[in-house]
């Protein structure tokens, strides 16, 4: 099994078997409930299967439709009120994560005299945090949290961007190459989430979304062989395919009108 498929299978049997969420499906009496939280326990075992098989891409998307299953069933067995605290909890606590690293994305640019690409960044954020503000007051909890992820995840990346060589994972002291590769895994999977957020709107150019898919098709081919390479324990170039991977994610989300400094 890949690596990064092994931490996926543990999440999601956590998920499905000793979260809070599966604790709340449990005491269900919801048929409804019942049934999704089997269907999902199935789905995980199919995709384990696959993955002894060899089958990746199958064993990735049943893991994937394992995890949507389960969501729905936590959802449906949740109070509606305790999932909209948690909503609004997660929304409060979100925002002010975008507040902190705003203030960081300014002094890092004072810093480095890019005053003018944090002006263009934080003229994003701010219509974000906009409409996110708009979306609560509408009673749309989750399209609001949406928004803001947005924004959270724009700024670390225009950072991070902006640091140039200087990035974070320069800065950590990662024990094997293997570790410094699960790092590198994440940073792809957040890039390759926001291009998929900001590429849903519709106020994206059939152009913009033409180039973009263009990068992401370039950017899932380095990947692929990113984990290609990982699966023989060639971390090293593995980490070297992975950040390329990231880049082309990059190159999408500019693509989709989004401003990163260079």
């Amino acid at each position: 099994m890949a690596y990064q498929n092994d931490s996926r299978v543990k999440f999601i049997n956590k998920l499905i078997n000793i979260s809070s969420g599966a604790k709340q499906v449990l005491k269900s009496d919801d048929a409804a409930v019942k049934a999704l939280h089997s269907e999902a326990k199935a789905l995980l075992q199919q995709a384990r299967q696959q993955f002894e098989l060899g089958e990746k891409a199958k064993g990735s998307a049943l893991l994937d439709r394992s995890a949507a299953t389960m969501f729905k069933a936590i959802q449906l067995a949740s109070p509606k009120s305790i999932g909209n605290n948690k909503l609004t909890a997660d929304f409060k606590k979100r925002k002010s994560s975008v507040k902190a690293l705003g203030q960081a994305l300014k002094r890092i640019a004072s810093e480095l005299k890019r005053e003018s690409d944090s002006e263009l960044v934080t003229q994003q954020l701010v219509t974000l945090e906009e409409d996110a503000d708009k979306l609560m007051q509408a009673g749309k909890i989750v399209e609001a949290k949406i928004e803001l992820d947005k924004a959270y995840h724009l700024i670390k990346i225009s950072i991070e961007s902006m640091r140039g060589g200087q990035t974070l994972v320069r800065s950590l002291n990662f024990a094997t190459p293997e570790d410094e590769y699960h790092y590198e895994i994440d940073r792809n999977n957040t890039h390759k989430m926001l291009v998929k957020l900001f590429l849903s709107e519709k106020k994206v150019s059939e152009y913009g979304k033409k180039m973009a898919e263009k990068s992401i098709k370039e950017a899932n081919k380095l990947r692929a062989n990113a984990d290609r390479e990982a699966r023989s324990d060639q971390f090293t170039q593995a980490i070297k395919l992975l950040e390329q991977s990231t880049r082309q994610f990059v190159r999408a989300i500019r693509s989709s009108g989004i401003y990163i400094p260079g």
